[in-house]
């Protein structure tokens, strides 16, 4: 009896700890990929651009359970790229650089930036594309099925490049 305990409470700790890494879907707006979605970016894991025309592509990918908190923005200037980054510094120094890098190679007379981290549950992104209808910006992404226990949650970070006339002067982020 004594060992049927600790294990019990041990399944129980683990259910509780999985419950809390949340779906597929995620807080941040992040949905499934559709097969074919106009005015997309998309991005696989771990590579530095994406489809779309040069001037709508992925310039920073990054999914892993170290990512900040879920948010989003639109990057209009290095200075808004910098405070964005700045958010990276302390847990990912080199994704802080590379995400300056793009600003500083951003023609923002003719480009945004478009900065989103959003957790994805217990398994991690392997791609991420924006779709931009009318006013509304979303987030989707592809992972892979999570495993039965959780641990940790995993966020998907991504700042996409995208033609300025393409962005609502007021986006609405799904």
């Amino acid at each position: 009896m004594r060992r049927t305990v600790p294990a019990m409470a041990l399944a129980a700790s683990l259910a509780v700890l999985g419950a809390g890494c949340g779906g597929r879907s995620g807080s941040g707006g992040a949905h499934p990929v559709p097969d074919s979605a106009p005015g997309t970016a998309t991005a696989s894991h771990g590579s530095g651009a994406g489809g779309g025309t040069d001037a709508d592509r992925v310039v920073f990918f990054s999914a892993a359970p170290k990512d900040p908190a879920d948010r989003h923005q639109v990057l209009h200037d290095t200075g808004e790229v910098a405070r964005y980054a700045a958010a990276f510094a302390e847990r990912d120094p080199q994704a802080q650089a590379r995400i300056v890098a793009a600003g500083r190679a951003t023609d923002f007379t003719r480009q945004v930036l478009v900065g989103w981290t959003a957790a994805t549950g217990c398994s991690a992104a392997t791609t991420a594309a924006l779709a931009v209808s009318g006013d509304r910006l979303d987030l989707h992404v592809s992972q892979p099925t999570p495993p039965p226990e959780c641990l940790a949650a995993f966020h998907v970070s991504v700042v996409f490049q995208v033609a300025r006339e393409r962005i609502p002067a007021q986006p609405v982020f799904g």
